[in-house]
């Protein structure tokens, strides 16, 4: 890749356009803040203080650097100006009915001892699903009209053991109620079976469509029947055949049926679509308030399910590009603050690939991140990897950027004899 010094330039002068209209109406030690950890996180791709302040370049010893962030990333309280002015920038990129992704992760700290409230959490990165130290995350990321990239909503750490800890399920409305504001109208929620209650059913059956996995031991009526659903699947066979493409470039041959049933909690009718062929054993349950009236409602029920992948590959990116899990600030305040920060910025990666193969710089960044392969589903491990290869050719940080005020030494009043 040649001209390297130029697409350096335009890259940093997009991010740090970016950072300004995020800082938009924030003071100005905390716009100079918040365009620094941009900046760090983009050329270090970590989350670790003392990366970032590397990243920054500054002409004073690091250890005062890191002392700065972390001191500001403590006490930074403008959480809610920052995300309008961040939702702002996105709401053009989202389509007339969004598609809107739940889902849990967690924070694994296996070694930790300092952390404030450190829970116990299932890692879900460890094949054996262990249990280890660490804290749950709630995620709700919205998918672009274009190129269906996710982007998140919100994004909260939290621990069971903290004074203020209500439920997991106040989190999950919380995502809800924020989705609901941000997008200003309708959309479809996607959930997996950790989500099977009956309360979130309701409220997306009053206010939302909604695709819900099912745990298999939940009950229907099936026509005035109180019957288990899975008992009722296995007795089914998929009349509609159809192909799912996952992002490993496999292609699965499934097969799909659907009946109407009724949840004895509300007494209301939903559909009930069953998914065969992705397990030898057990077939795949999904609940829905979408109308379905031929062959190819029910093959978008399933589809729209599966595109609830995107947000594991969010997970993946957020953690292997960026070590999300390694951060090493201690209270929840400042984890929930750098979360933030993280937030906006891969906000700011999905946009730039809701223009891939359209605009110039995202071509550019593709080609300096050396993937393997040349189309996948979800760009954000490409894009951090090609910004971060782009931007090592930086010889200085941001200070050029940013409006520092010099002010003139004090002069001393002299008395001349």
């Amino acid at each position: 890749m040649t001209n390297f010094t130029m697409y350096t330039y335009e890259l940093k002068r997009d991010l740090m356009n970016f950072s300004k209209k995020i800082s938009t109406g924030l003071s100005k030690s905390d716009s100079k803040f918040l365009m620094d950890m941009m900046f760090g996180i983009s050329v270090s791709g970590s989350t670790l203080i003392s990366e970032i302040s590397r990243s920054l370049k500054e002409n004073i010893k690091l250890g005062y650097t890191i002392e700065r962030l972390c001191n500001h990333l403590s006490s930074f309280d403008e959480n809610n100006l920052i995300m309008n002015n961040y939702f702002d920038e996105c709401r053009n990129h989202f389509g007339d009915k969004p598609i809107v992704l739940f889902d849990d992760s967690d924070i694994s700290k296996i070694y930790g001892k300092k952390f404030e409230d450190l829970d116990d959490v299932i890692d879900g990165s460890n094949k054996e699903k262990s249990i280890t130290p660490g804290y749950h995350v709630c995620e709700a990321v919205v998918l672009t009209k274009m190129e269906k990239q996710p982007i998140s909503l919100y994004s909260k750490i939290y621990s069971c053991k903290s004074d203020n800890f209500i439920s997991k399920n106040e989190y999950t409305m919380e995502s809800i109620k924020t989705s609901e504001k941000v997008l200003g109208k309708r959309f479809i929620g996607v959930f997996d079976r950790g989500y099977d209650d009956n309360k979130i059913i309701d409220y997306m059956s009053k206010n939302n469509e909604f695709v819900i996995r099912m745990k298999d031991k939940r009950t229907f009526l099936f026509k005035g029947k109180k019957k288990n659903c899975y008992e009722e699947a296995i007795k089914r066979k998929g009349k509609i055949r159809m192909t799912l493409l996952f992002d490993d470039n496999e292609v699965r041959e499934v097969y799909v049926s659907h009946t109407k049933v009724t949840l004895p909690y509300n007494k209301s009718d939903y559909e009930l679509v069953m998914v065969y062929g992705l397990s030898e054993e057990r077939p795949l349950i999904l609940l829905t308030n979408l109308s379905i009236h031929s062959k190819e409602d029910v093959i978008k029920v399933v589809r729209l399910y599966f595109s609830r992948w995107r947000i594991e590959e969010y997970f993946r990116a957020k953690k292997q590009e960026y070590d999300f899990e390694n951060m090493r600030v201690r209270t929840l305040k400042a984890m929930n603050n750098l979360n933030t920060i993280l937030t906006i910025y891969l906000g700011y990666v999905g946009m730039l690939s809701e223009k891939i193969d359209r605009k110039l710089m995202t071509i550019k960044i593709i080609e300096a991140s050396k993937s393997l392969r040349r189309k996948i589903l979800v760009w954000l491990s490409q894009m951090a990897r090609g910004i971060k290869e782009i931007l090592k050719y930086c010889h200085t940080g941001i200070k050029e950027w940013q409006k520092i005020e010099k002010r003139e030494k004090n002069k001393q009043m002299q008395l001349k004899l």
